[in-house]
């Protein structure tokens, strides 16, 4: 049955749903969901790189085959995101996964796989970067058509441009990996067939000559072969002491965990790079590393899906602020208590950031020693403001060292992005921002850090002047923020928040044109809704089925940017949709993907902050509407 049928009122479905977030919180304080990646790609690949390996676990691949074959699309592709069209690299990948699953009952889906493949131009036109570099290890593709990143960078110096150190601090380890890879080039041929594959017969080199008569694709391949060509050229002591020096600087990056950065792509590209330098699968760090990627799987219904990499610390952060909107306060609530005290003991050491003073402050994981970011940093320190926790002289120490390092990480734009200052100043940046090797700086980032510093008394602050005037350079004509992480609603929305939060009234030109973009883009049923693929298509922007995430976004929005009196019968049909789609034990669920984790590659949902959201629009919305009606009694 579901709650919201027999619900009163909003605070009735924000009861519920905060004892259920409180039955879902870690026996050591804090909240983890399941960080569930879309689409086929990444458990395809799972499959190729274990075999590549020779660890394939028969038990686990069908597991993994029986979350594969239920996402076939119609047209016998594979989508990668949920409910997405089909896509011509995730498809090659996930037709060779198959293929090494094994299963009998596998061979119409293989077909159907073959022949949407072969529509679309076969694997001469894959075009996913990660597609081919997965591809490469199992002889499919030639390291020819992968651009190399020269080991040599990891001796340059901090201040040298283009050193590892200008790349996104996440990205680094996955640099210094590509760099020993794509001097080693190691192949295991498995036993895969591609001629079905093929759209015309196959050739040597490059598996997409068809394209060379193209302009830029003769660009492409002219500059790929350049970049091979100075790939070849390094003197072989400088070649040999730069391997030396990368297989050295990635063994000290493990984590304590046993991955590197806290994620499933990098840990296996990592472990890969090792390997081909001579290290057996046996060895302490590459076992480590499979171990820590298998635990990162989520078990589901008789499947097994990827899981790129845990969310805890900003799990742990928005759970609070729902929380704290729902009436928690430290010091009053055991299970904020023990929540604030988890994130105490969980800051991440920033030494190898930036050559910034050190400082301890917030990843997304809660590793000790993985690289912070700017974002789960704010998220933190707001939670802890709005749940007016007691300041200690640990806990203030703690929110002044974050807020230092956040205020150094603010670009020369103005605005700040998750995990690098994004000053890359080399040809290519452009690129490289779009394989997330370097990122700009983003608007939702930069509201997160503006509103937390406005709660924290910093908004007189220059840089956060500063940070505003980026913001309202960033707006759309339509009134609308489009940001890195989640689309136009996620940008739109958190922007509202800290313009608020900057002491912008509603009625300021800026906020009145966002309130009207999503009051323009309400669905019928009360709801917001914004798919993936409308997220990168200017012409239809904010467009698709409603979801409990992105209308939770919206209302939590419409409230705290002081908008939600402008039209009272929209912004109830908000929380009359949230009400409708709570469970019977308090929960909501998302099943369609709505965080951006690399465009046009890795979409993932979170059903913790799906939860987290949709408590905290629901509660201020209580708050904003019942004790009203409460009085006109």
């Amino acid at each position: 049955m579901n709650f919201a049928a027999k619900a009163r009122s909003a605070s009735d479905a924000t009861a519920v749903g905060r004892a259920a977030l409180c039955d879902r919180q870690g026996r050591e304080g804090n909240w983890a969901g399941d960080l569930a990646v879309g689409g086929t790609m990444w458990d395809a690949a799972d499959i190729l790189m274990h075999h590549f390996l020779d660890t394939a676990d028969p038990a686990r691949i069908a597991e993994q085959r029986a979350w594969i074959v239920s996402q076939q699309n119609a047209d016998g592709g594979f989508p990668v995101y949920t409910g997405g069209p089909s896509d011509l690299s995730c498809s090659v990948v996930t037709h060779l996964a198959l293929q090494l699953a094994g299963h009998p009952e596998d061979r119409e889906a293989l077909e159907r796989a073959a022949g949407f493949v072969r529509a679309h131009g076969g694997i001469e036109s894959i075009e996913m970067i990660p597609a081919r570099f997965w591809l490469a290890f199992v002889g499919v593709v030639s390291w020819d058509d992968i651009a190399p990143l020269p080991p040599e960078l990891i001796l340059l110096p901090r201040w040298f441009p283009g050193s590892v150190y200008d790349f996104e601090p996440l990205a680094r380890e996955v640099v210094v990996a590509v760099g020993i890879l794509g001097v080693v080039r190691p192949v295991r041929r498995l036993p895969l067939e591609t001629a079905p594959l093929r759209a015309g017969p196959a050739r040597r080199g490059s598996p997409r000559p068809a394209f060379r008569a193209e302009p830029a694709r003769a660009a492409g391949t002219a500059v790929l072969r350049l970049a091979h060509g100075l790939n070849r050229v390094s003197p072989t002591p400088l070649r040999r002491r730069a391997l030396h020096r990368a297989e050295r600087w990635l063994l000290g990056r493990q984590e304590p965990d046993g991955t590197w950065g806290g994620s499933w792509a990098e840990t296996m590209v990592c472990a890969l790079a090792l390997h081909s330098l001579g290290f057996g699968k046996g060895h302490p760090a590459i076992a480590r590393g499979l171990a820590a990627c298998d635990a990162y799987h989520i078990r589901r219904d008789g499947t097994l899906r990827v899981r790129t990499f845990h969310s805890t610390v900003m799990d742990t952060a928005i759970t609070l602020r729902a929380l704290a909107a729902a009436g928690s306060r430290a010091g009053a609530d055991p299970a904020a208590d023990r929540a604030v005290a988890w994130l105490l003991a969980h800051r991440s050491d920033a030494t190898h950031n930036a050559p910034h003073p050190p400082a301890r402050v917030w990843d997304f994981h809660g590793i000790p020693s993985i690289n912070p970011d700017v974002d789960d940093t704010a998220m933190v320190i707001g939670a802890l403001s709005a749940l007016r926790a007691t300041r200690t002289p640990e806990t203030a120490a703690a929110v002044a060292e974050g807020i230092r390092w956040v205020m150094e990480w603010q670009t020369r734009s103005g605005g700040w992005s998750g995990y690098g200052m994004s000053d890359w100043a080399l040809v290519g940046g452009r690129a490289l921002a779009g394989i997330s090797f370097v990122e700009p700086p983003s608007p939702c980032v930069t509201a997160h850090v503006v509103e937390m510093l406005c709660l924290e008394g910093f908004g007189w602050h220059p840089r956060v002047r500063r940070a505003l005037r980026w913001l309202f350079d960033q707006q759309a004509v339509d009134g609308s923020w489009a940001t890195r992480w989640g689309g136009r609603l996620y940008g739109t929305t958190q922007v509202l928040i800290a313009l608020r939060a900057a002491g912008f009234a509603p009625d300021h030109p800026a906020m009145a044109a966002a309130m009207e973009f999503l009051f323009l883009h309400q669905n019928d049923d009360g709801g917001w809704g914004e798919d993936i693929a409308s997220a990168f298509d200017p012409t239809r922007p904010a467009a698709g089925t409603s979801s409990v995430t992105q209308t939770a976004w919206c209302l939590s929005a419409l409230h705290l940017a002081g908008l939600a009196d402008a039209d009272p019968k929209r912004v109830s049909a908000a929380a009359d949709y949230l009400m409708a789609r709570q469970e019977a034990d308090g929960t909501w669920a998302d099943e369609r993907e709505w965080l951006i984790i690399i465009p046009n590659n890795v979409y993932a949902s979170d059903d913790a902050l799906t939860n987290a959201f949709a408590l905290w629009a629901l509660a201020l919305h209580a708050a904003h509407t019942e004790p009203a009606e409460e009085e006109s009694r």
